[in-house]
């Protein structure tokens, strides 16, 4: 499974939350997803989908939401 697949929701969200300057990379098996949150709530709502997601995988993701 690509990591774009996998973390699908995640992006689909923070699209969806109208997070600006968002970036979604992929290199070297490492998924990279940059942004700016409007709202702290916002950050955390993401925050708490990355962990739902992420919960029993290795480390194939960065999240860096500000």
């Amino acid at each position: 499974m690509a990591l774009k697949d996998k973390y699908s929701e995640l992006i689909t969200a923070a699209r969806a939350a109208k997070v600006s300057d968002l970036q979604v990379t992929e290199q070297n098996g490492v998924l990279r997803i940059d942004g700016i949150a409007p709202s702290e709530e916002t950050k955390q709502k993401l925050l708490y989908l990355y962990e739902r997601i992420h919960s029993d995988g290795p480390g194939d993701v960065v999240l860096n939401i500000t």
